[in-house]
């Protein structure tokens, strides 16, 4: 499987290019989730992860699976998630996302 990365900076005579990882995306969006109360990721099985970056003509694309805690408002929360990860990418990386998709696919009792 091929290594996806985003060029953060061209390669030069004088250095060489510098390159993020989708691991690093993937490790921010679970920290990003882990940091909010009533929310988590589906748990991961051995064929599928509960967070997936993809990387594409050097744009990043994020989506996370979650459980919400019943009771909780679904909208504001996946917005919350979503300004959440957002941040963190931009602030960590200082590159920001092209879509990031929250699937809810079950709730906290």
């Amino acid at each position: 499987m091929a290594q996806e990365y985003i060029l953060i900076k061209e390669k030069t005579e004088d250095s060489g290019m510098i390159a993020l990882s989708k691991c690093v995306f993937e490790t921010i969006a679970q920290i990003s989730i882990d940091e909010i109360d009533g929310v988590t990721l589906v748990e991961n099985s051995p064929m599928k992860k509960s967070y997936l970056c993809k990387i594409g003509n050097n744009k990043l694309n994020v989506m996370v699976e979650i459980r919400i805690k019943y009771g909780m408002n679904v909208h504001q929360s996946c917005e919350s998630i979503q300004d959440r990860i957002h941040q963190n990418i931009l602030q960590m990386t200082n590159l920001s996302c092209e879509n990031i998709d929250v699937k809810v696919t079950g709730f906290i009792f």
